[in-house]
């Protein structure tokens, strides 16, 4: 039992270390996933929201007209024509009975009339009286009472809405206030809402509310969506009464509109206002009963200005307008399903928000190209942009700019910190092959002619000591090589007795160097060679290589050059050939001994493996294979590819 606890311990330990650097990467990307959770949850990018929001209420399908709403808007023209301001009473009156006619369903008055001492107005206090299905409006929830404005004193209570509405602290509406009590405690219900409910009646669809303000609101079955304190981008939101977020209509034109001289000169079509709702208000821009939004393509006033579909985040749109939309709003949702704009819960939302930016953490892992990381990223946030719009477009509102803030702050922090890792562990791998290479082309070189010397005969002590300072000095330089190569980023080569060459020296030049240096190294196979024909490096003088590539070359030919040093027997010749032609370059280390070609050699060791690797970084390919009559060929050859410049020259 105890020796399975060990086992599982050593395990978790394993595991552990794996998984350590990979934390490293992945918890800078969680921190800023909790930091921005964080920033919304304090409300700093409400403002941000309701602007996505409203642009994506805006730039949604447009809709077909509501033939149920028509608004009868009183302009400057109108006032003009009536000659006065306010529109006096039997001017109303006159209008009501001419609408009458036309058999409306429900008229709402969308006019302030609380004074009953008006000489004209027994023809409007009587058209009140007879028409049943007209609604008025009042201005109920101010705390101070001289804010508000009563209703004409001829409707009874269960005939008149209150049209106080609620702007956001940035000065546009996208709420709707149904229902509330007043600081009396008496509960009072929205112009909209009593329209929607004196017209869904005629049809038998019954009203539901119980006696508190935040009791649902249905009709039949349908049920109103209440707006809470932290609905979607909001935070800690005033929601007292009943609020419901406004789902305008989408379309340029979402409501017929006719004018008061249109009425009160009887041109207008009956069908446009049978069974209709009619709502009654004023459309003129010196009336300040006017509010600002973003959410909609235009409004009565920006259409006033010539403005055929504007683009100003700032629209001006009318008190009667908005009345219309909220209104159009509850009906169509009963009749025809349009659907109310409902938002999660705050844990799905936070939920959501976390798995995006988990999805850029991933995105940083798996590319290490900062290209393609950003690339992928931009596509995520396109495509996150996309289900947003659709869920809004069916009704749902979706935290957009916490969780493109997610996507791309957690993807970017995670790249960039696995770039850093991956980096450093590159530096770290690429450190050891060179300690590596330089202990293996330097001292285990020498070490091997001394193993290959004791195994063969007996070697003097003097030599034996000279070789073995020779592999203690080699030893010793090697720290100091490491650090000036990593100080010089790699641009340096190592060469035994101290010596450290710029790769940026002409490859000629050090190629020769090499050649001469090792062949002076006390090697056994060097001492019977008879002939050195000296190699001519200049064809490639036009090969374009970077700096891993002439470190590769250069330990290739240093590699095979004390290969025939210490594997050939009784060589007495050795070639170097360095050849161009018009497709390819070929670089050939030629002897004529024996020994270098045999079954324990041909599998090959750390020298073969370097060679294959720079053939495969070439692009060429390396062999080594018998030359007759007597020899071993090594061979290293690659194509010829041209810079930009060569072509072009």
């Amino acid at each position: 039992m105890k020796f399975t606890l060990i086992i599982k311990g050593n395990s978790w330990k394993k595991v552990y270390k794996q998984l350590k650097p990979w934390g490293e990467v992945i918890l800078p990307g969680l921190s800023i996933i909790g930091l921005i959770v964080l920033v919304r949850s304090t409300g700093l990018l409400q403002s941000q929201e309701w602007l996505v929001f409203d642009q994506l209420l805006r730039i949604r399908p447009n809709e077909a007209i509501d033939p149920r709403v028509v608004i009868v808007g009183i302009d400057e023209e109108d006032i003009n024509y009536v000659g006065s301001y306010p529109i006096p009473d039997q001017d109303i009156a006159k209008m009501l009975s001419i609408l009458d006619i036309y058999k409306p369903r429900v008229i709402g008055l969308d006019l302030f009339k609380d004074k009953d001492s008006n000489s004209d107005r027994t023809d409007f206090a009587l058209a009140l009286r007879e028409n049943p299905n007209i609604i008025g409006v009042e201005v109920a929830l101010n705390q101070k009472r001289t804010f508000n404005v009563k209703p004409p004193p001829e409707l009874p209570p269960e005939r008149v809405g209150f049209a106080d509405v609620i702007v956001d602290p940035d000065g546009k509406l996208r709420r709707g206030l149904m229902a509330s009590k007043t600081y009396t405690g008496k509960l009072k219900y929205s112009l909209p809402l009593r329209l929607a409910q004196f017209y869904l009646g005629k049809q038998g669809i019954v009203f539901h509310h119980g006696s508190r303000s935040d009791d649902p609101i249905g009709f039949g079955s349908s049920r109103l969506v209440r707006f809470l304190p932290n609905s979607g981008g909001y935070v800690g939101t005033d929601a007292n009464g009943f609020q419901i977020l406004l789902n305008f209509r989408s379309d340029p034109e979402p409501f017929r509109i006719l004018s008061l001289r249109d009425v009160l000169t009887k041109k207008i079509d009956p069908n446009w206002i049978s069974d209709r709702i009619v709502i009654v208000g004023m459309t003129a821009s010196s009336i300040k009963d006017r509010f600002i939004t973003s959410a909609v393509k235009r409004t009565f006033y920006t259409k006033d200005l010539g403005f055929e579909n504007s683009a100003n985040q700032y629209q001006w749109i009318y008190g009667v307008e908005i009345h219309a939309h909220a209104t159009s709003q509850i009906i169509s949702n009963v009749l025809d399903r349009r659907p109310l704009l409902k938002v999660w819960s705050k844990f799905w939302e936070y939920l959501w928000i976390l798995a995006w930016g988990l999805l850029g953490i991933i995105l940083g892992l798996i590319l290490k190209s900062p290209l393609k990381t950003l690339l992928s990223l931009g596509l995520a946030s396109i495509g996150l942009v996309g289900i947003c719009y659709i869920l809004l477009v069916v009704g749902w509102w979706i935290p957009l700019v916490p969780t493109l803030l997610a996507l791309g702050s957690a993807g970017l922090t995670t790249s960039f910190f696995d770039r850093d890792l991956r980096t450093l562990l590159e530096q770290r791998s690429l450190t050891l092959k060179r300690c590596f290479e330089t202990i293996h082309n330097g001292p285990l070189q020498t070490l091997a002619v001394i193993l290959r010397s004791l195994g063969e005969e007996d070697i003097k002590t003097e030599k034996l000591r000279s070789l073995l300072e020779q592999v203690n000095q080699e030893l010793r330089s090697i720290p100091d090589y490491l650090s000036q190569e990593m100080l010089s980023r790699h641009d340096s080569f190592y060469l035994e007795g101290n010596e450290i060459f710029d790769l940026q020296t002409p490859i000629s030049e050090l190629l020769y160097h090499i050649y001469d240096s090792t062949l002076r190294r006390n090697f056994q196979g060097f001492e019977t060679i008879q002939s050195f024909i000296p190699p001519n490096f200049e064809p490639l003088e036009d090969c374009y290589l970077n700096a891993d590539q002439k470190r590769g070359l250069y330990l290739f030919l240093q590699e095979a050059l004390c290969n025939v040093g210490k594997h050939s027997q009784g060589a007495t010749r050795l070639d170097v050939i360095c050849t161009r032609s018009a497709r390819e370059y070929c670089l050939q280390i030629i002897d004529n001994g024996s020994g270098i070609i045999s079954s324990n050699y041909q599998s090959g060791g750390r020298g073969t493996d370097q060679a294959q690797d720079l053939a495969r970084k070439l692009r060429g390919k390396f062999r080594r294979f018998p030359h007759s009559p007597q020899g071993t060929v090594c061979e290293l050859t690659w194509p010829v590819v041209r810079t930009w410049r060569q072509r072009f020259l």
